[in-house]
């Protein structure tokens, strides 16, 4: 499994996103992509239940969500604030979905939630510090597995010279 991409959604408006593997081949206006997924995901939750949509898989990807509700500075009352990730496509996705990404998710939005409630959320360019909070909570699986290996290879060099040159 490895996460694409993930990030926040407001009002339809990408808050912050971060991006680990290109998922498509050309550049999509994130606004764009921010207010077609905010859409589909009302949509369906409109014609099923309130929290009955967690992903839709595709072909090749499952785009994850998540939604909380937190204030901004201008509101009146509490809106909703989506997190997404974009996942490859695996067999045997649903036990991942609820045991790894969905709480990962949630707590992206829970510490989003926690750093920004009652901001102003049109100023985007201070939520930028909040992708590295996304690294973190997502750590290696963003990484391929080829990319895992070679972590895996090159901290074993480091720990053999250094204890080489300890002898």
């Amino acid at each position: 499994m490895v996460v694409r991409e993930s990030g926040l959604i407001f009002r339809g408006f990408t808050l912050v996103k971060r991006s680990y593997h290109k998922s498509t081949k050309g550049k999509i206006d994130d606004d764009l992509r921010s207010g077609l997924l905010t859409a589909i995901k009302s949509f369906a939750e409109s014609a099923f239940t309130r929290g009955s949509v967690e992903y839709f898989e595709g072909s090749k990807f499952i785009i994850a969500f998540t939604d909380a509700e937190i204030m901004s500075e201008d509101g009146i009352e509490p809106e909703t604030l989506i997190s997404y990730a974009i996942i490859d496509r695996e067999k045997r996705m649903e036990r991942y979905m609820h045991k790894i990404i969905l709480p990962l998710l949630k707590n992206v939005i829970e510490e989003f939630i926690t750093l920004y409630s009652k901001k102003n959320f049109s100023e985007v360019s201070q939520f930028k510090g909040f992708k590295e909070n996304l690294n973190k909570i997502f750590g290696t699986d963003t990484q391929t597995v080829d990319q895992k290996l070679k972590g895996i290879f090159t901290e074993e060099k480091k720990e053999e010279k250094k204890n080489g040159q300890k002898k």
